[in-house]
Parts: C-alpha cells; sequence; structure tokens
C-alpha cells in the first residue's frame, strides 16, 4: 500500500496494488474508487482530505469491490 498527498489539490491518494487503472467510480462524496480491467479496487482517491479529516466522515465501498 502507497499513500500521497497533493497539497495543491488537497487530495489524498491510497494506491493499494501495483495494477493499471481501468475506471473510477465516486463511491460518497469527494471519494473516488479506482478499478483495474479486472474489477479490482487498485485506488482510492480522496478530494478535499484536509475537510474529510477534520470531520468524522462515513466511507461506504460497494460490496462488489475486490480487494
Amino acid at each position: 500500500m502507497k499513500l500521497s498527498y497533493s497539497p495543491a489539490d488537497d487530495a489524498l491518494v491510497i494506491t493499494l496494488k501495483d495494477e493499471a487503472l481501468s475506471y473510477g467510480e465516486e463511491v460518497s462524496d469527494n471519494i473516488i474508487a479506482h478499478y483495474s480491467e479486472k474489477d479490482e479496487l487498485v485506488e482510492i482517491e480522496i478530494l478535499r482530505a484536509s475537510s474529510f479529516f477534520k470531520k468524522q466522515s462515513e466511507v461506504i465501498v460497494p460490496e462488489e469491490a475486490v480487494i
């Protein structure tokens, strides 16, 4: 797992697997899940990360997500 934060974009990216991204979908406000061609969860992107971590939030990962 790899974490990277871009202060300019205020985005936190959590990379779970070293695979090419095929598509992404917004799973919650300002949270984008990125998947591989095999529909495996590869990366989670949190937009407006500084405000996300200042308040309590609930993240819901779709049941079909394969980690």
